[in-house]
């Protein structure tokens, strides 16, 4: 039998391969939800580090590595940036891309690490874990992993999507009781819901002001 992990392994793998997802990535509306969350992780990385010299930071499913540029062009120097990578196809890209960040392969909620990170970051990692016993070993490993002071940085989605059995939602009730010992929580609703943002276009902003069509959030969970 799988095991979760394995699954989620060929998850991803699948969902590399699909041609109508990779479609997804394609055209307006990807940009716009990049821009925006990029823009609200700035302010919140500027708002709570006044002096981003030498800090730290470990994504958590990193992927190819599209948010470590970002990270980069804020001030994280990439000596101090670590990026873990479940899939083995994507980590190979990730390592070949980013030679100076440190990049570590596998289940990372079995991270063994003898350093702290002012910012732990996950993007869309914990809607692909079903299991509730994983999503709150992880939790409690990013957060142990996270520097006094520090901050878990989040993004994900807090409805389900009927379509796709291989994810569920992270609502915002499910976070505080995965960070039980968080100092406070910030959440920001952000993203047009997928099936509206993909055929309003350049019309993005306009639909985008209705917070009830938003589908994520974006969470600052303090340490």
């Amino acid at each position: 039998m799988k095991s979760e992990i394995d699954t989620i392994k060929q998850i991803y793998a699948d969902r590399d391969s699909n041609i109508d997802l990779l479609k997804n990535h394609q055209g307006l509306y990807p940009h716009y939800i990049v821009e925006e969350r990029e823009k609200i992780y700035k302010s919140i990385i500027n708002n709570h580090f006044y002096n981003k010299n030498n800090l730290k930071l470990l994504e958590v499913g990193a992927g190819v590595g599209m948010n470590l540029s970002f990270f980069h062009s804020i001030g994280f120097e990439y000596p101090h940036i670590y990026a873990n990578e479940l899939s083995e196809d994507r980590f190979e890209k990730l390592k070949n891309s980013f030679p100076e960040v440190t990049c570590f392969s596998g289940d990372a909620s079995e991270m063994e690490m003898n350093q702290k990170f002012d910012v732990v970051f996950q993007s869309t990692v914990f809607s692909s874990i079903l299991s509730n016993a994983l999503r709150i070993k992880l939790a409690a490993k990013m957060f142990d992993l996270t520097n006094d002071n520090g901050i878990v940085l989040w993004y994900d989605f807090i409805y389900n999507n009927p379509k796709n059995k291989n994810v569920r939602k992270v609502t915002k009730s499910e976070i505080k009781t995965l960070f039980p010992n968080a100092k406070k929580y910030e959440f920001y609703k952000v993203t047009l819901a997928p099936p509206i943002g993909r055929r309003v276009g350049k019309w993005y902003s306009f639909f985008n002001r209705f917070k009830f069509l938003r589908t994520h959030v974006i969470a600052v969970i303090h340490k």
